[in-house]
């Protein structure tokens, strides 16, 4: 399509497209250098997966200390424990306080935020993107900008660029499992603490814990090894929950909320390619339905939950992969199982490799013996390869299925966009192509913004 007749909305010296977490990180950071920059977003508020999927907690490094590799994580920190909306480790948050700091960093860094504007397309100008079309409420319009980020989760400003990506097992095709998380409310956890411990001590089983300061985490699989194994059992037995209902059953306390607990549940290993709407849509029809199946389950089956309610239902879908773009360096499964280590790297982490439902041999790869028991992450997977002026961050960042199961984590998105953002300002003074950025570079202005990679 002809887009010079639709009116240009923005102009930014760097354009980032998503802002999620990754995405809101990038623009603080490239606004932090100085730059321009204009943040599009197709929901009301910034935070992605972690405030509108209602990702709580965050999982932690598996480092020791829990380095975040990144200097806004520490300032995101102070802002929620000044709100009250985190613990000491930052580990558990409310989301609503998350939300709201993130957007008083990114107005105070000076990024512009466009709220409910969804992408369009792009348009190139031989290997660059000159500007990109989006949506909104005053029809479409033009945004133009130097350098773009892509931080869509789904690589959706890449492949409209032009790019490569990969999806799915490549064994099977299949995406990852999807969720639609929920809270719950009005829970007598005292009651329901006395419950997972008597059920621990009855059964000798796992996935359930009620530690000293009340906090509770429970899990339900298959197999008999769960603590919560004969409830689900009974529950089946009398039709009250379904097989499905049974495949994956987590949840959380959240911080702040007296009385509630995060589900990360119902899971879905069918439809859920998370780039079909088709699918998405079966996702909220049928994860809706389970919710309510669900809360009637909890009603009747686990004490404390006599007048709980569901407070609220996630409003995206919880994706957890869908297309990876191609970069510079694709991250790869043996990288992450061998610990591979990089003169470029932005970030490091120890999360497992977490595909739901597989079960994986890795017996034929050796950890790197350095004594570091972590993996890193390269600035070149951020440079999309064949397009000169676009990085990717987050979930959708340069990385094979099985890899990207472990980078999907917060930490690592958080890592990923400020680094694609220093690295965009970089690329910008320098006058070069981001994938010329000297990853080292990059690190040592996050370092010298405070950041923790964990050694000194």
């Amino acid at each position: 399509m002809d887009c010079s007749s639709l009116p240009l909305i923005g102009e930014a010296d760097i354009v980032v497209c998503g802002g999620g977490t990754a995405g809101a990180f990038a623009a603080i950071a490239a606004a932090d250098s100085g730059c321009r920059v204009l943040v599009a977003e197709q929901t009301g508020s910034l935070g992605g997966a972690a405030v509108n999927g209602l990702v709580v907690p965050m999982m932690n490094t598996g480092i020791p200390g829990n380095p975040q590799c990144s200097y806004i994580s520490r300032r995101l920190h102070n802002e929620l424990l000044e709100s009250g909306g985190a613990d000491a480790s930052g580990m558990n948050f409310d989301p609503i306080l998350l939300e709201a700091a993130l957007e008083r960093l990114c107005t105070d860094s000076g990024v512009r935020i466009c709220f409910y504007t969804t992408l369009a397309d792009a348009v190139t100008e031989g290997n660059k993107i000159s500007e990109i079309v989006v949506v909104n409420k005053n029809g479409l319009g033009r945004i133009r900008g130097k350098i773009f980020i892509d931080a869509t989760g789904d690589g959706d400003l890449s492949i409209r660029a032009g790019s490569e990506y990969t999806k799915g097992d490549p064994q099977t095709g299949k995406n990852q499992a999807v969720s639609l998380r929920y809270l719950v409310s009005g829970i007598d956890t005292e009651k329901f603490g006395i419950f997972i411990r008597e059920t621990v001590i009855k059964t000798g089983g796992i996935g359930a814990d009620c530690d000293a300061n009340g906090r509770i985490s429970v899990a339900c699989c298959p197999g008999d090894r769960w603590a919560f194994a004969g409830t689900f059992d009974e529950a089946q037995k009398n039709g009250d929950l379904t097989e499905d209902d049974r495949i994956y059953w987590q949840g959380f306390s959240v911080y702040g909320r007296r009385g509630c607990i995060a589900f990360n549940n119902p899971e879905f290993f069918t439809h859920n390619d998370g780039t079909d709407s088709d699918d998405l849509t079966f996702i909220r029809l049928a994860g809706k339905r389970a919710i309510l199946r669900q809360m009637s389950f909890y009603r009747k089956y686990l004490p404390g939950f006599e007048n709980a309610y569901i407070s609220d239902i996630a409003p995206s879908v919880g994706v957890r992969e869908s297309r990876n773009i191609v970069t510079e360096y694709v991250i790869t499964a043996e990288d992450l199982l061998s610990r591979r280590k990089f003169p470029d790297c932005i970030c490091r982490s120890a999360y497992p490799v977490d595909i739901h439902g597989k079960t994986l041999n890795f017996s034929s790869v050796t950890p790197a013996d350095d004594g570091k028991p972590w993996y890193e992450l390269p600035f070149r997977a951020l440079a999309v390869k064949g397009i000169d002026n676009l990085l990717v961050a987050g979930r959708c960042l340069g990385a094979d299925f099985t890899a990207q199961s472990s980078i999907r984590v917060q930490h690592s998105a958080r890592a990923s966009g400020e680094a694609a953002g220093i690295g965009a300002a970089l690329a910008l003074e320098h006058n070069t192509a981001p994938r010329f950025v000297n990853g080292a570079d990059v690190r040592a202005v996050m370092l010298e913004r405070g950041a923790d990679f964990g050694e000194k």
